[in-house]
């Protein structure tokens, strides 16, 4: 390869570091940020103009994934268009919207741009461009408010609303009485404003031509429009020159049917009262009928799942206990062991029966929560306590992470501790035998955040969406058998939004480890002391 005389060499040095440097200057000061982030969501680089658009030093993105400052709302879609993109190997851009949040806590529409260079060996990761446009989402929102309120307005009034060009040309119109036809049929005949009657005509054009030279800014006038197919209609349109108005641009018309108001003012009043009413009452009993039949068809579904929870999850532990009962009257010496499997029954019965009076007191409105201080690493360690024989049985190990001191949450105890039992339970049952169970707790701003995960299969994705319904059946199965009725994390997701906090599903890719895990998080308000 030729190499360059010496003194050519300083010269294109220095045309590289000016390249160099006005890269880094369009980098810094773009209004637009460059991330890099590895195929697990992991961020590589981060542009400095992030400062300007999101609020954040680039060291603060740098080594983490952002799912936690993405919307709620936007999470699991941006997730999966990320996952997507890194599972396609695509390389064509694909570009989408999502909700950030800026550091000083207000969220930003992100308009970006994401690029698979997985396999460039120059990237090797997803190139992410994005820019704010929370204004451009504001202004497009406002538009598309303004045109749906226009035409719900259009829709809703009653009246012609017209606008005529200065030779009486119909430019626009809302509505057109249906003897006149289609609007376009009053632009076919020269004459002005032919459709009115005959004795009428001429005042209304002498009206119409005085408005249009600026004689009068407005006028009120009442007329008659021919009827081919009955008599004459009477009408009242008030009218004003709007030619100069580029939002209008020609004569403005409101057009209102009077005939019935002239013949029959009164009737028409007293009958479209009662119009109204009747028809009200027809809607109102209408939709109680729909309500009541969406009711039946809940309370219907609800007994069928119930009648079935009860042929299986109650019929066979008594039939247990049926059969350890015959055993102990066949030999009394043999009582010890049979007395346990009969306590295990007793235990799955009670469990099912307070699952069902839960979801009862929850729905019917009678459970009464008393929000206190709540240490959960006091909790979860009891909880753990009464897991051990549990998890010594299915070889289960339990790696827990939480900081040294107290997290307090602003919760009711009772309620707290049947989530967490819960989601514990879950992690043991669909755990394989010798597998891991991660409990970790963050407290960050004004919220603790719990996330229980296990080694189990996890859940399929087209599954997630019925976690937290009653009665609710995955195809993923307890690993060693264990009973499950479909209530538990729907009480669960109850009692943890009446404390003011949230649950949710995290999926895991099964790329991230041999298998997939399911993994829940719990986020309740932080107690302030502060406060209290």
């Amino acid at each position: 390869m030729s190499q360059l005389p010496p003194d050519a060499e300083p010269p294109l040095a220095n045309a590289l570091q000016n390249q160099l440097a006005v890269f880094q200057a369009l980098i810094e000061y773009s209004s637009d940020v460059i991330i890099i982030s590895d195929e697990n969501g992991i961020e590589r680089y981060v542009s400095p103009s992030v400062t300007r658009v999101l609020g954040y030093q680039p060291e603060e993105l740098l080594g983490c994934s952002q799912y936690l400052r993405h919307h709620p709302d936007d999470r699991d879609r941006v997730r999966d268009i990320f996952f997507g993109l890194v599972r396609s190997r695509s390389t064509t851009p694909i570009s989408f919207t999502w909700r950030f949040l800026h550091k000083d806590g207000s969220w930003r529409w992100i308009e970006a741009t994401a690029s698979n260079q997985l396999d460039n060996p120059l990237v090797r990761g997803i190139i992410l461009n994005f820019r704010d446009v929370s204004e451009r989402k504001a202004l497009e929102a406002r538009i598309e408010r303004d045109a749906i309120r226009f035409r719900a307005i259009m829709e809703a009034i009653q009246d012609q609303i017209q606008i005529f060009d200065p030779t009486g040309k119909l430019l626009f119109a809302n509505k057109i009485p249906d003897f006149l036809g289609h609007p376009e049929n009053l632009n076919q005949k020269q004459e002005l404003l032919w459709w009115i009657h005959a004795d009428d005509r001429q005042r209304v054009v002498e009206e119409f031509t005085r408005l249009v030279s600026g004689e009068v800014p407005e006028v009120l006038t009442q007329y008659r429009i021919d009827n081919p197919s009955g008599p004459a209609r009477y009408v009242e349109t008030f009218a004003s020159n709007q030619i100069e108005n580029e939002a209008i641009g020609g004569v403005l018309a409101n057009v209102r049917d009077i005939t019935e108001r002239k013949e029959f003012e009164e009737a028409l009043r007293l009958a479209k009262e009662k119009a109204e009413a009747d028809a009200l009452e027809i809607e109102r009993s209408s939709l109680e009928i729909r309500l009541k039949n969406r009711e039946l068809k809940k309370l219907n579904e609800e007994k069928n799942e119930l009648l079935q929870i009860v042929s299986h999850d109650l019929k066979n532990p008594l039939y247990n206990l049926q059969h350890e009962a015959r055993a102990l009257i066949d030999d009394p010496t043999d009582t010890a062991e049979r007395a346990q499997r009969v306590l295990q029954c007793a235990d799955k019965m009670l469990g099912l029966i307070n699952n069902f009076l839960s979801i009862h007191a929850i729905e019917s409105g009678r459970l009464f929560l008393h929000p206190e201080p709540v240490d959960l690493q006091t909790q979860l360690n009891r909880l753990l306590q009464t897991y051990s024989e549990p998890l010594k049985q299915k070889r289960v190990t339990v790696q827990a992470d939480w900081p040294a001191g107290p997290v307090r949450v602003l919760a009711d105890t009772g309620a707290t501790v049947q989530v967490l039992d819960n989601l514990l339970s879950n992690a043991i049952k669909y755990s394989p035998p010798g597998g891991t169970v991660f409990i970790t707790l963050d407290a960050s701003g004004e919220t603790a955040q719990i996330r229980v995960q296990d080694e189990g299969e996890g859940v399929p994705l087209n599954e997630v969406e019925r976690l937290f319904r009653k009665f609710t059946r995955l195809s993923t199965k307890p690993t060693a058998g264990e009973s499950s009725n479909g209530l538990g994390l729907a009480i669960a997701k109850k009692l943890v939004q009446l404390q003011q906090g949230d649950i949710w599903y995290e999926h895991h890719p099964a790329t991230d480890r041999a298998r997939p895990g399911a993994t829940f998080v719990v986020e309740l308000p932080l107690y302030n002391s502060d406060l209290a």
